[in-house]
């Protein structure tokens, strides 16, 4: 046994010298058929039972450390398009310079590089401007418009927290001003002291927001009137309970790269930030809820407190710095007893939820841009998530940033009072991870991403969290929704008549004595007024099938819910088999 022992441990001993050979040196990951023989190998051997488990367990570990895919920049020779960026990000030529990328013009290049300043100079997306460099690699999703307001990601999320109210119990409850004014008063004079932070719709740099005491504090000047109120606000319920680092509240801004919408294939960076509060926290008051540096994580508000600490020179270790890595952050709760992989999880299923719910939305979008082209649109994007963790370990999406900050500078105060703007070397070591690995997974096809890195497996600083398969909950329903609507529009997509919305009704299944054909007329005339558009959106023609599921099945089942219902209608008007849906109960 001891002869097999000793063979078995100096083969494992080679293969592990080899491995950190094979780490140093080559970026692939093992062959499929030479892991299985190392693990047969050992498995056939008539060992002691214990330790050959223990043998397994080591090679397993190996196994998993050489799930992560190693590809050096340098050995891609990108060229990045900057011809539609207003302003070069210093972090972009930083990352070009280090890896030696060259620098496209024209129409030319992998990647064109579209930052947030240029949204108005690329034409908003437009089927020209798409068609012009459809054969680049282009570094925004044409539907991230819907993400880059508060206001339109609180819409998106509220319907499907209508339809899945037990998966999309991760983002607070939202108002939109002056839209939900009524509602929002309701629900604050019976609030049973729950707290609400109001922040402007677009972005302003932390600057506006403020937590709702009362009514009043919602119009200008405290005068109570419509015509007073703060418009383009977004009103959102305070997370009581957060958990906290170093007395501090605190959130993370982690960064997801979505490369593909249909199949859906989506990455979270294994690093990211963690941004404190620059006062100790205490429960909210009425004598200190104006302190927003006690209760407002935003960087861009807590850089300006005397109490603000920068992030010593290695801030991969434990510190006390006011923004730290994600990576020091879980260090540090990890310390204080907190299942960092538990809380790692929940925060990427939470992640994953989201994403499947606005993936049919963004894809819409870009269908319609792209028209008959969209399964040939090569997009990515990269989305800023922060989130907020409460004592419970539940992860709080409290807000979603299509043009996540790319600044990598701070400003330092010398000893003599003087300030001076330097390089954050965090900010630097974080935002390179995500823009250059971003760039070397986007370049691959949808189908190489599948088969070269896989479900739970990194390629560099990325874990692939969905690999394209179809989701799961009934979440598949708006990808459905989403079918039906390119269907009716025909062509044209994105412009859905009236003569083509009724078509609807030449289903047989779709009409009964409470729905007849004349009625599709009217609802869609009723929408169509609402919302002073000439023809109906997506989500006017989702609020149209709302609709017709009322009128067809409401007053028929006993156990009607708005999911089961809009599901029986999209099923019929696809024609989709329907043996995996349970059918809805006719009332006796």
């Amino acid at each position: 046994m001891l002869q097999f022992l000793n063979s078995d441990f100096q083969q494992f001993t080679q293969q592990d010298k080899q491995d950190k050979q094979d780490e140093n040196s080559e970026t692939e990951v093992p062959n499929n058929s030479q892991r299985q023989l190392r693990v047969k190998s050992f498995e056939e051997k008539p060992a002691n039972k214990p330790l050959n488990l223990i043998f397994q367990m080591l090679l397993q570990k190996k196994t998993q450390k050489r799930q992560q895919i190693k590809v050096d920049p340098k050995s891609i020779p990108l060229s990045i398009n900057l011809s539609v960026q207003v302003q070069e990000l210093p972090i972009i030529r930083k990352i070009m310079d280090k890896n030696e990328w060259k620098k496209a013009h024209n129409f030319d290049g992998d990647i064109l590089w579209c930052g947030p300043d240029n949204v108005q100079q690329a034409k908003q997306f437009t089927y020209d401007f798409a068609m012009v460099f459809m054969n680049l690699c282009i570094s925004r999703i044409p539907g991230a418009k819907l993400i880059s307001t508060k206001k339109e990601t609180t819409s998106i999320m509220a319907k499907m927290r209508q339809y899945f109210p037990s998966i999309y119990n991760f983002y607070p409850k939202t108002y939109t001003m002056p839209e939900d004014l009524h509602e929002f008063i309701e629900d604050f004079e019976k609030k049973d002291g729950i707290s609400y932070i109001a922040k402007p719709d677009k972005g302003t740099q932390g600057q506006g927001i403020f937590i709702v005491s009362q009514i009043e504090d919602l119009f200008n000047n405290g005068v109570k009137d419509i015509s007073y109120i703060k418009k383009n606000y977004i009103i959102q319920e305070y997370i009581s309970n957060p958990l906290l680092l170093d007395d501090k509240k605190f959130d993370f801004r982690l960064y997801v790269l979505i490369t593909s919408l249909k199949p859906l294939i989506a990455y979270i960076n294994e690093e990211g930030l963690a941004r404190l509060c620059t006062e100790n926290y205490q429960d909210i008051t009425s004598s200190n809820l104006s302190n927003v540096y006690m209760h407002l994580t935003n960087y861009s508000l807590n850089k300006n407190s005397q109490n603000f600490i920068i992030h010593p020179p290695d801030f991969q270790k434990i510190n006390f710095g006011t923004k730290r890595t994600y990576t020091s952050a879980k260090k540090t709760l990890m310390k204080m007893g907190i299942d960092v992989p538990k809380l790692k999880l929940r925060i990427e299923q939470t992640i994953v939820r989201f994403l499947y719910g606005i993936a049919p939305f963004l894809l819409n979008s870009t269908r319609e841009v792209y028209q008959d082209k969209w399964e040939k649109a090569n997009c990515f994007h990269v989305i800023g998530f922060d989130i907020l963790i409460d004592r419970d370990l539940k992860p709080w999406i409290i807000e979603i940033n299509a043009n996540p900050s790319l600044e990598i500078t701070q400003v330092v105060q010398n000893p003599n009072g003087i300030k001076r703007v330097e390089t954050s070397q965090l900010d630097a070591y974080v935002k390179t991870k995500v823009i250059e690995d971003a760039f070397i997974i986007a370049i691959k096809t949808p189908q190489e991403q599948i088969e070269q890195i896989g479900k739970g497996k990194y390629c560099n600083s990325y874990k692939m969290i969905i690999d394209g398969q179809p989701p799961i909950e009934n979440l598949d329903l708006f990808y459905k929704l989403v079918d039906l609507y390119s269907n009716l529009c025909g062509l044209r997509y994105g412009n859905l008549n009236q003569m083509r919305f009724c078509r609807l009704a030449n289903n047989p299944q779709l009409i009964n004595e409470l729905l007849i054909k004349s009625d599709y007329d009217l609802i869609y005339k009723k929408i169509q007024l609402k919302s002073l558009q000439p023809d109906l959106n997506f989500l006017g023609f989702l609020e149209a099938i709302e609709s017709i599921s009322d009128k067809l099945l409401k007053r028929k089942a006993s156990n009607y819910t708005l999911q089961k219902a809009v599901t029986y209608v999209v099923n019929m008007a696809l024609k989709a088999p329907q043996q995996h849906q349970r059918p809805l109960t006719a009332k006796r």
